[in-house]
């Protein structure tokens, strides 16, 4: 930009609110965030000031750093402060306030206060003007927020900062950007992203950050760095910069602010996701990755608390993208492996990779105490992390820190364990040893695969120790040493500090001189050889010293036994503890000690094998016994010390046990002498090293039990709890593996078979308190070892003591390790033991007394008080969980098929019932849970015991029926009431004995609780327990199966309202199935049917229905014959139901009233009860059949019809279904028999009838005329009721005809049935007329059948034709069509309509029998007062007329203009009918002369003086149609008449108008238009030659009236029918008819010279002529209107227009003009068109204003059109421009400038003043 143009914009921003225009000002200071520019503009700076401070202080109630703005934006003096009239530095300081307010607002513009603050920095000091950049950046977060919008609206779009371009259109639009432009923009502008990025650093210097911000750009910014991911260049040139510069700024230490409480934190989250995307989309350079992990870390917030989680997951992300080697890096100094380690665990479930971060983590951290804990997070199967790791740890193997070595140990471990060999590899590139590092470490660090490789050098026996080649320089005289046996624990702390001096010295000096640096140790060290050789047994014997060092140790001992070999020494004391080595893990070591056996053999067997007795001394006796008495120490004498030797020496059994560590179990098996083995191995005092092995030797052989174990037991065993804490410590330092190896040695001590139960109690015990231990470790332990043992106690008791441990255990507060339920489940309880454990847990121990079940037991107030005791409650309650425990474990063993079932084991199971029920009802004790348990466990019982197949007694005094009705009574719980039904319906198949005398209570308890239940579990008990009780009731024989199948179903059904609604169809059909339909489902039925009668009776129409919709679906579970024969029972239960009333006395009535489905309630009904009750009985049978009429695949009707006629299903069963149909029918016949003659009752007779047309209405077609035909006969109707069945008869059949038949299946059984029995039998009853009502419907079903049968079965009916044409002419006659009654007459219309349709031409010979009169029938309609009626007839008169067109067209037009009018005029008739009808005529008759008729009912007829509308609508729509389909031969013969047709049809208007009005002119319009349509489309059927003619008729009827069938039309109307006629003829035909002009032109051209000489005035139709003249010189495509003749004969009338045209149509006349000039245009015709227009605008003629404007407009218009054509006419025109721009006339002025003249310039390119000057 050049320096002039910087210094213009400089001086244009700064007066960019400078304004002297008052609307400008006006404009500026209307610009508000709070209000409308219209009362913005009205407002003082007093006012805004007012509204702002208000913001501001509630702003300084959020934020204090607003208070200091009080003093400078907000002070009472800046209301008066003028920005453009101050100075620069307090302009500067101004804008650098604004800022400062701007960046602290961000956070709060989403609140009202924030608001109206910087309202007042817009409205007075013009930020949106001076500072709108700071003003969009500070509000971009909000960009979908309506105040966003606010702020755009506000900045002028002059001044709109060019960085924010892009959201000018988004201001414009008054909408909030979406976030794919913000985005857009970000990618599209580098500059942008940079700006953005910059504030953003300002604002992090000047903590005014805020979280909107943060989140803005966070969303945008990865997405533009992961869009430029396809282009790394760019990325790394411009924005990689940019980004790092922010995030490093985000990452760095903040103060913590009190502003926002989580800013901190959202500014790292914010910077590792940036990071996190980098790092994924572009490759870091690694001191990039170094420096942002430093960066990361120099924050000791990033590492605190909930956000280190975060800073890790970063971390891995930033160092997996690491390229470089492994190598330690100086950047995660401020980073705590501690605090890494506890969400590692975390991390790596998550799917985190930390393999890499965490090696370079580990190598650049090491060594630290803490560094093991990482290894086990690092992958080690990755070999450059493996070997850094490894070569650090052998680097720093000689550390003499502590800690740091038992880190490296650990490591050290994990290396070995996931790789040994690479482990090894790694040693000998450092030229090490396993071996070798051991010693560093002095421990061993893992278990080594070699050991059995190598072989225990014993060396040569005369090999001395060379103290010489000793390190002198170690100095061992300040060790000193107290103990005098190191086989005791109580020199367990010196023992070890011996051993580390001694590890150290090794660890110094070769492995090859180890033996004589252990020689020169033990001789400076220790006082005497016993207490040495106790060290050295003990350290060889300790898995934690290396395994060279064990065995420089062995061999030590061995020749050191060797060197104390006097001759007066025995060494066999040795031998348990050389046993114990032999079972050593390491192969070495066992060989080492096999060494040292045969030594001390040969020893023994020198000093005893002679005859003569050598007095020894035992060596290590002291050490070895310690302090235990003379009598207690169980030492073999030397023969027996040799023998013991010479057992164990053999050199078999030294290579058995060398070889296989675990044979030594096996050896010690056989060894007899096992007494001083164990002595030694029970001292309580050995140290674990010793122990455990003990231990482990004896628990292998007590696996399944043995006696030696209890050398253990009062020592080792009673005191191991309390000494198990240094146990543990004695373990760690020793490596054993305490959990594993010791802990579960001495465990496997304890139990197991005996020949000493006196022991088994403090065993028993000791488990016990085991399973409470405070260890874990113990606790499962011991609960392994329970379920190992657990079936060698022989004692009841004490299996019960565990069990009883175990419950507490699950019951207890106190954490256990291991399920205990669990447990129980898994222990082998047997019968006996389960029986203890019941009783344990029993409350009462007497049942009560055996009687009549009752509702419930009454609680006893004595009970109720006792147990309302705090004490006995929670004594009562801990009882209750106690025995749910034993019971679930119960439960749990029964359903696995245990052998545990016993009458006995019931017996307790029945007793607790009781118990449950004391505890339920008088403590109000939670034993639902309980109950339901117990509820499974007797049910399981029961049934394995039936399963058994074994004969059981059981004891009827305990285990009771009535027990378990009381219970079900009394329990709230459905779920246990559900079970203790099971149970019943269990014990009624296994005893049925016990549950006889408690049916009916169980019965009624199911009837009144259970089915009510909404849950499948109910419904299965249910079912299951009426399964099997009721077979048990049949079973037994003592009462009557029906009896109970009554009792149970009536308590069902009563409850019937209350089971829900959705279960009811599948319960009951269910229960049905169980109790056998036959036996079961009339007694539903009938009961339920007593339910639909009582809601009736009660008026609960609802409830009603409910009944029926359940047994229709009900019934559809069922077969035909099932629901038959429930039917057929139904009826046989309805004939029960007595007449009149019983005697009470009588034997009927005693019968009756003890049934349940009849009872009191039926039998003591007064007379016209029992009849209602009968009536509403039939009522719901025939609303059932009736519902299963339909053809659905589940409904009886097709149940019925699959039986009867496939041909698949057995003839027995079809004749079974059949015979049902002939019981029932019987029942209804033999019913209206009764109620006819006997007993007599209308409506029950009626009901009867209906229930047997419903029956009979199931039947298939054929089946069903034979049944009804007998009753169809008209000589079988004696009385008014056998015509009122043969009607209904007759109605039902017609009926099921229409549903059922169809062409397609029609059969031919069906057809005979319906041709030789069933319409013969119609015709005789409609021939003999004996009732208007029957004869109706005979009438009907004759239609309906004969409608049914399609022409393609006319062969079929050729020889039965006479039969159709005779049932024709008797319908004709008096017997139908011509009966004076309309319903006779519309059936019969109806019938003789479907013999028409299907006989067709067959049918000529009847034609004027039917036709004439029928329409003779509906003119009397036009006059009926019946409207009804006359409707109906119409209807049917206009059907059988459309079959007469579709079957004979051709013989109906004789009457088709009958028929027209018939069907035109019937107004009653729904317009679409009527159409079809007529479109009907118009598809099948000949279309000549349909054309014809409708033309000459118009006009001959006179049927446009029709009153209706629509019937001439119809009319109209009719003759449109036969026009389209007509072709043009007929049209062209049709066209004369055609044409007065359209003379009439234009006169109609007139008619109309003439006739005060007779249609609206809507409506005359819409008729118009229809009729202009068929004239348009029958002109389209003509060709020019014999459209002429008839096109000169039509003009000379338009101008002289020639031809005119209505007087009272004008010359007007007419004119104005023909034009508009004429006006849409020449839209469609356009240049084809502009000829057609000739015959027009000269009455057109005298026309509108009467218009202008005023002689005529009718402005519609000069309009409507102006219209057409423009069409035809528009259309004009031959010159036709250029010939001089026509040219001259129109253009003066035309253009006289001017002189007085309507202000209205004046637009017309200008479109008229301009169009002719426009089509007429030349030098000759233009001349004398301008002259002719300029004598309208001339001063020199005296013409009215208006004729000037409208010639100006005129004027107007041509230039428009013609251009630069006229051009050569302006200096002839410029004169009259001239004076008329000069007129007096304003008007005309106005016209003149604005219209005419500027058409002109633009045409000219050049004002028109110079011409006019």
């Amino acid at each position: 930009m050049s320096s002039l143009s910087s210094q213009l914009k400089s001086i244009s921003e700064k007066t960019a609110s400078v304004s002297l225009d008052r609307k400008a000002r006006s404009k500026i200071h209307s610009r508000s965030l709070l209000f409308e520019p219209k009362v913005a503009s009205t407002q003082d700076y007093e006012y805004i000031h007012q509204i702002a401070y208000e913001g501001l202080e509630e702003l300084s109630e959020l934020d204090s750093r607003f208070n200091k703005f009080k003093q400078t934006l907000f002070s009472d003096t800046s209301i008066n402060l003028d920005r453009n009239v101050q100075t620069k530095d307090i302009v500067d300081q101004l804008n650098r306030n604004i800022e400062a307010f701007l960046t602290l607002v961000g956070p709060y513009y989403n609140l009202v206060p924030a608001i109206k603050a910087t309202e007042w920095l817009i409205r007075r000091f013009h930020a949106n003007i001076h500072n709108a950049e700071l003003l969009i950046l500070t509000s971009l977060p909000y960009y979908q927020q309506p105040v966003f919008v606010k702020i755009l609206n506000v900045i002028p779009k002059n001044q709109f900062p060019k960085i924010f371009e892009w959201v000018v259109g988004y201001k414009d639009l008054l909408k909030a950007p979406p976030a794919s432009s913000i985005l857009k923009a970000f990618y599209n502008d580098f500059d942008l992203v940079k700006f953005y990025s910059m504030f953003l650093n300002e604002q992090i210097k000047n903590h005014t950050i805020y979280k909107e911000q943060l989140v803005f750009y966070l969303s945008n910014i990865v997405q533009v760095l992961a869009s430029l991911s396809k282009n790394i260049p760019e990325l790394n040139e411009k924005h990689m910069p940019v980004v790092l510069e922010t995030v490093g700024l985000m990452l760095l230490p903040q103060k913590e602010s009190k502003y926002s409480y989580s800013i901190n934190t959202d500014l790292k989250l914010t910077a590792y996701s940036i990071t996190s995307v980098l790092c994924s989309i572009v490759p870091l350079t690694s001191d990039l990755i170094k420096s942002l992990t430093e960066s990361i870390l120099q924050d000791p917030q990033s590492v605190a608390g909930t956000n280190l989680r975060s800073t890790l997951i970063v971390l891995l992300q930033l160092w997996n993208s690491y390229q470089g080697g492994i190598e330690p890096v100086d950047c995660f100094r401020n980073l705590k492996i501690e605090n890494v380690v506890s969400h590692l665990s975390e991390l790596k479930s998550e799917g985190f990779n930390l393999n890499k971060f965490l090696t370079f983590y580990f190598v650049s951290t090491f060594p630290n105490a803490e560094s093991s804990k990482l290894v086990e997070y690092i992958d080690l199967s990755n070999k450059a992390s493996y070997t850094s790791i490894a070569n650090l740890v052998f680097k720093n193997s000689t550390t003499p820190d502590e800690s740091v070595r038992s880190s490296l140990i650990k490591t050290s471990q994990a290396l070995l364990k996931a790789d040994a060999d690479l482990f090894t590899t790694q040693l000998k590139l450092q030229d090490l040893s396993i071996d070798d590092l051991e010693l560093r470490f002095m421990t061993v660090i893992g278990e080594k695969k070699e050991d059995d490789d190598l072989v225990f050098d014993a060396e040569d026996e005369d090999s001395s120790i060379n103290e010489e080649e000793v390190d002198s320089t170690f100095d061992l005289s300040t060790v000193t040493v107290k103990a005098t046996s190191y086989f005791n624990t109580d020199n367990e702390e010196e023992f070890n500090s011996l051993l580390a001096t001694l590890s150290r010295l090794l660890t110094s000096t070769n492995v090859k001189i180890q033996k004589n640096t252990i020689f020169h140790f033990c001789s400076k060290v220790f006082k005497s050889s016993e207490v040495a050789l106790s060290f050295i047994i003990r350290t060889s014997l300790t898995p934690a010293v290396p395994l060279f060092i064990r065995l420089s140790a062995i061999r030590y001992l061995r020749i050191r036994i060797k060197d104390l070999a006097n001759g007066s020494t025995d060494f066999y004391l040795l031998l348990p503890i050389i046993a114990l080595a032999l079972s050593d893990d390491s192969k070495p070591i066992r060989e080492g000690y096999a060494q040292i056996l045969r030594v001390i053999s040969d020893i023994t067997s020198k000093l005893h094998s002679g005859k003569s007795k050598t007095k020894t001394t035992l060596f290590l006796e002291e050490q070895i016994y310690g302090n235990t008495k003379a009598d207690k120490r169980a030492i073999l004498p030397p023969n027996f010390g040799l023998f013991l030797c010479e057992i164990f020496a053999k050199d078999d059994t030294v290579k058995d046990m060398t070889l296989d560590a675990s044979r030594v179990n096996k050896k010690f098996g056989q060894v007899v002498l096992k007494t001083f083995f164990l002595n030694q191995w029970s001292l309580t005092f050995w140290p674990l090293v010793l122990k455990w092995r003990a231990w482990k030797i004896v628990a292998a052989e007590n696996k399944v039990g043995n006696d030696d174990r209890f050398f253990f037991l009062d020592g080792d065993i009673d005191g191991y709890l309390n000494k198990r804490s240094q146990w543990l410590e004695q373990a760690n330092v020793a490596k054993v593996d305490f959990f594993d190896n010791f802990e579960t040695s001495i465990v496997g001590l304890v139990g197991g078979a005996s020949s000493q139960e006196k022991n088994t109690g403090k065993e028993i015990e000791w488990l016990c308190h085991g399973l409470e231990s405070t260890s874990g470790n113990l606790q499962i332990a011991v609960n392994n070892r329970i379920l190992e043992i657990f079936n060698k106690f022989k004692s009841v008791d004490a299996r019960l003591k565990i069990m009883s441990k175990l419950v507490e255990l699950l019951l207890g507060d106190d954490n256990v390790e291991f399920d205990p339920m669990a447990t129980l489940q898994e222990l082998e309880i047997d019968h006996d033991l389960f029986l203890h454990a019941l009783a344990n847990v029993q409350i009462v121990d007497q049942m009560p007394e055996q009687g009549i079940a009752k509702r419930r037991r009454r609680s006893s107030n004595s009970a109720k008080q006792a147990m309302a005791k705090d004490d006995i409650n929670t004594m009562a309650s801990t009882h209750l969980k106690k025995l749910t425990v034993v019971l679930e474990v119960l439960e749990s063993k029964l359903r696995k098929d245990v052998d545990i079932s016993r009458p006995d084991l019931l017996k307790v199971l029945f007793k607790i019932l009781t118990d449950l029920d004391y505890l339920g009802n008088d403590g109000n004790l939670p034993v639902l849970y309980s109950q339901e348990t117990l509820a499974s466990c007797m049910l399981l019982s029961i049934i394995k015991m039936k399963e058994s197949q074994q004969e059981f007694k059981f004891d009827s005094n305990s285990i009771r029926a009535d027990l378990i009705v009381n219970s079900i009574r009394s329990s709230q719980s459905p779920q246990v009431q559900n079970r203790l039904l099971l149970v019943i319906s269990e014990l009624a198949s296994l005893a049925p004995e016990i549950i006889l005398h408690s049916v009916m209570p169980i019965f009624t308890f199911m009837g009144a609780h259970t089915i009510r239940q909404d849950d499948e579990f109910s419904n299965s008990a249910l079912q299951q327990t009426v399964a099997k009780v009721i077979p048990a009731i049949a079973a037994n024989g003592s009462t009557s199966i029906s009896n109970e199948i009554e009792f149970l179903l009536t308590s069902f059904v009563t409850a019937f309202e209350h089971i829900p609604r959705h279960r009811r169809v599948k319960l009951f059909t269910s229960l049905t199935k169980t109790l056998d339909s036959a036996q079961s489902m009339h007694i539903l039925l009938f009961l339920i049917a007593q339910q639909y009668a009582a809601n009736i009776g009660k008026g609960k129409v609802g409830e009603a229905e409910t009944v029926l919709e359940f047994t229709n679906a009900y019934l559809k579970g069922f077969t035909a014959d099932e629901q038959l024969h429930g039917i057929y029972e139904f009826t046989k239960f309805w004939n029960q139901i007595p007449v009149t009333p019983l005697e009470v006395n009588s034997d009927e009535y005693q019968k009756l009233s003890s049934r349940p489905i009849f009872g009191a309630s039926i039998v003591s009904l007064t007379s016209e009860e029992l009849a209602k009750l009968k009536h509403q009985l039939l009522s719901f049978l025939i609303s059932v059949l009736e519902a299963d009429s339909g053809y659905d695949a589940s409904s009886l009707k097709t149940k019925v019809a699959v039986v009867v006629l496939d041909s698949n299903i057995a003839n027995d069963n079809k004749e079974s279904v059949l015979n049902k149909f002939r019981n029932i029918t019987s029942f209804a016949l033999a019913g209206l028999d009764n109620f006819t003659n006997l007993s007599k009752n209308k409506d029950i007779c009626i009901k009867l009838y209906e229930m047997l047309a419903k029956l009979l209405d199931l039947l298939p077609l054929n089946y069903f005329v034979d049944a009804i035909i007998d009753s169809l006969d008209i000589d079988n109707l004696s009385d008014t009721l056998s015509i009122k069945v043969a009607r209904n008869y007759a109605i039902l059949a017609g009926r099921k005809f229409e549903s059922e038949l169809s062409a397609a299946n029609i059969d031919e059984s069906v057809q005979d049935s319906v041709l030789s029995k069933l319409l013969p039998v119609l015709i005789k009853g409609i021939n003999q007329n004996i009732d208007v009502e029957l004869q109706q419907a005979y009438l009907d079903t004759f239609s309906t059948i004969v409608s049914k049968f399609s022409p393609s079965n006319s062969t079929y009916f050729a020889a039965h034709s006479k039969v159709l044409i005779e049932s024709l002419s008797i319908i004709a006659s008096d017997r139908g069509l011509l009966n004076e009654q309309p319903e006779i007459i519309i059936s019969s219309i109806n019938a003789i309509t479907s013999v028409i349709n299907l006989m067709g031409v067959k049918t000529l010979g009847l034609f004027p029998k039917i036709v004439p009169p029928a329409l003779k029938i509906w003119e009397n309609t036009t006059t009926a007062e019946d409207e009804t009626s006359a409707k109906l007839l119409q209807a049917s008169i206009l059907v059988l007329l459309s079959s007469y067109i579709k079957k004979i067209p051709a013989f109906m037009t004789t009457t088709l203009d009958s028929v027209l009018i018939t069907v035109l005029s019937s107004d009653l008739i729904e317009n679409e009918i009527r159409s079809s009808v007529l479109q009907l005529i118009v598809d099948h008759m000949d279309l000549g002369q349909v054309l014809k008729s409708l033309c000459t009912i118009w006009t001959s007829k006179n049927f446009y003086q029709n009153d209706n509308s629509g019937n001439l609508g119809l009319y109209l729509n009719a003759m449109q149609s036969t026009i389209d389909k007509i072709d043009k031969k007929s049209a062209t013969a049709q066209s004369t008449l055609f044409m007065r047709w359209l003379i009439s049809a234009f006169e109609f208007r007139q008619y109309s108008e003439q006739n005060d009005n007779k249609f609206d002119n809507n409506t005359v319009h819409r008729l118009e238009s229809s009729v202009h349509t068929c004239s348009i489309q029958f002109v389209m059927k003509l060709n020019d030659k014999s459209f002429r003619p008839l096109f000169a008729n039509l003009v000379r009827w338009a101008v002289s009236g020639e031809g005119a069938t209505f007087a009272g039309n004008t010359e007007i109307s007419r004119l104005m029918a023909f034009f508009r006629f004429f006006n849409k003829l020449q839209e469609q035909l356009k240049s084809i008819i502009t000829s057609y002009y000739s015959y027009l032109l000269d009455p057109v051209s005298s026309i509108l010279k009467r218009f202008a000489s005023g002689d005529i005035v009718a402005t519609n139709l000069r309009r409507i002529m102006f219209i057409s003249l423009t069409s035809s010189f528009k259309y004009d495509q031959d010159d036709y209107w250029s010939q001089q003749g026509r040219f001259e004969s129109i253009c003066n009338p035309l253009l006289e227009q001017l002189v007085n045209v309507e202000d209205s149509i004046g637009k017309y006349l200008v479109k008229a003009i301009s169009t002719f000039v426009t089509n007429v245009s030349s030098e000759e015709y233009n001349e004398i068109l301008v002259h002719g227009l300029i004598k309208f605008v001339s001063n020199e003629n005296e013409t009215s204003s208006s004729t000037k404007i409208w010639t100006i407009r005129t004027f107007k218009t041509i230039f428009q059109k013609m251009g630069e054509q006229w051009l050569s006419f302006l200096p002839t025109l410029v004169p009259y421009i001239a004076e008329l721009l000069e007129s007096d006339d304003e008007e005309v002025e106005l016209e003149v400038r604005g219209g005419l003249v500027r058409v002109i310039e633009n045409v000219l390119g050049e004002p028109l003043d110079r011409y006019l000057n």
